[in-house]
């Protein structure tokens, strides 16, 4: 997948992410430890995303301008700060209610919402234009894993059937997210990919003599 193509992906799930946390918002205090969690996921996959256009802007801040650079390196320095100063109130719940909450998650919400619009506004083009079909960069293989990030959920459930189990663990459509990247597949069910490789990794080493549990759902994306 094109780096930018990636980006302009994270965005679509960062904005569904955050319109499901802006409609829990409405729904009263019996949502409070829904909140938290889904607060706690969008911090992680945050941190991905800008790890990930901290990589592009690197390879090409030559060509971007200076103000655009240091505009992206205050939001990339604030938004993250700005969602761990919420998940530490969901923590503390003695001192705060979701009253106190809410006007700093909608706040976030708004900033995240047009810092992703800026980006695609003035950045993604750029970046488009410099970086051409260039790709993420793949992660290193463990050595002592077959897997990497990049393989696709219908590549690795083809190979090891036994990774089947930990994917249903985790909800994973099959059908619908076969031909993704285990990255990306990981990012959106809210673990690493480290994590996500780390336990199929496992569930291949622990079944290493066991029958497969059958070969995976068809899709058109080997």
């Amino acid at each position: 997948m094109r780096a930018i193509e990636r980006l302009k992906r994270d965005h679509q799930i960062l904005r569904a992410k955050l319109d499901v946390l802006e409609s829990a918002l409405g729904m009263g205090s019996q949502t409070w430890f829904v909140l938290r969690e889904m607060c706690h996921t969008l911090s992680r996959q945050l941190e991905d995303h800008i790890r990930r256009e901290e990589w592009l802007l690197d390879a090409s801040r030559h060509a971007l301008g200076p103000e655009l650079q240091a505009r992206v390196a205050l939001e990339h320095h604030d938004e993250p700060a700005h969602l761990r100063a919420v998940n530490r109130l969901f923590l503390d719940e003695r001192g705060q209610s979701l009253e106190q909450i809410r006007p700093v998650l909608r706040a976030m919400i708004q900033g995240l919402r047009r810092h992703m619009e800026e980006e695609e506004r003035d950045m993604f083009p750029a970046l488009e234009e410099i970086l051409g079909e260039r790709e993420l960069p793949e992660a290193e293989e463990p050595p002592v894993s077959p897997l990497h990030e990049n393989m696709t959920v219908n590549r690795v459930f083809r190979d090891y059937p036994e990774t089947g189990r930990v994917f249903r663990q985790l909800f994973v459509n099959m059908p619908y997210e076969g031909c993704d990247c285990l990255d990306e597949v990981a990012w959106r069910h809210g673990i690493s990919s480290d994590e996500l490789v780390a336990r199929l990794s496992e569930a291949i080493h622990e079944s290493a003599s066991s029958p497969g549990h059958g070969a995976p759902p068809e899709c058109a994306c080997k």
